[in-house]
């Protein structure tokens, strides 16, 4: 599994773009997680076939999570994709996406040259998809927000999206390769977001390979970063504090 970090910063940061990742997995699936205003172009950076996407998980509806999806689909109709495109996320995809898109782009949405399919997530009920097993769990956020596992029969990584973890999960990340977690400030502070020092006891408790802490506050990262180094190099476990384009092979 291999993993791109396209951006790793919250919604206001001027200096990182919005959290989201590129997976590919073992079977060649190819994934976007989240899709933010930052995200487009950092994904056409290292993306050149309008056909290599198969699936866009969102995993809640804040603009620095979704509202980048008009351009996406802008640009994959302006290069031809034909290939079916799969939403994955929660009920509201099949009402939001077509409404963003005709609000950025109106009239394009009727003009895609390609299918959209909507596959509903349901907490810690497992979907197949080619040979992947993806599961759900809801975080504690201030909208609903599903955090993601992705098992690809060789690798497991779990996805936040954002939000405080719950007793859901923590059994959704149990035994993960990977937990990328979003990590708002060092330690918890504001509600419905999770913590460098939360994220690092929740990878503790699911027995975790390894963490990556993305989704800091601005200036957090900025005024506090010795600190948060402290508490990385602490860590039992290796702890990745990623930027834009970093690229990790599990």
């Amino acid at each position: 599994m291999e993993l791109i970090f396209l951006g790793v910063g919250e919604a206001c940061d001027s200096s990182h773009g919005n959290t989201s990742l590129a997976v590919r997995t073992a079977d060649d699936t190819a994934i976007l997680l989240d899709c933010g205003f930052t995200v487009p172009h950092r994904y056409f950076h290292f993306h050149h076939n309008a056909d290599e996407l198969d699936i866009v998980w969102i995993s809640h509806f804040h603009g620095d999570h979704f509202c980048g999806l008009p351009l996406l689909l802008l640009r994959f109709f302006e290069m031809g994709r034909s290939k079916p495109l799969i939403f994955l996320g929660h009920t509201e995809l099949k009402e939001k996406i077509p409404a963003v898109m005709e609000t950025a782009y109106p009239g394009f949405f009727a003009k895609l040259t390609f299918p959209l399919k909507y596959r509903i997530m349901t907490p810690e009920k497992p979907l197949r998809i080619n040979n992947l097993t993806l599961e759900a769990a809801a975080t504690d956020h201030s909208r609903y927000n599903l955090s993601l596992g992705i098992d690809d029969g060789r690798h497991r990584l779990f996805y936040s999206g954002d939000g405080r973890p719950t007793a859901a999960t923590e059994k959704l990340a149990a035994g993960c390769d990977l937990v990328v977690h979003e990590a708002f400030q060092v330690e918890s502070g504001v509600a419905g977001h999770g913590s460098v020092q939360g994220c690092l006891d929740f990878a503790a408790s699911t027995g975790a390979a390894r963490l990556a802490l993305v989704h800091i506050e601005r200036h957090t990262r900025k005024n506090q970063l010795s600190r948060i180094h402290a508490l990385m190099a602490a860590a039992p476990i290796p702890v990745l504090l990623p930027e834009e384009d970093f690229t990790l092979v599990l």
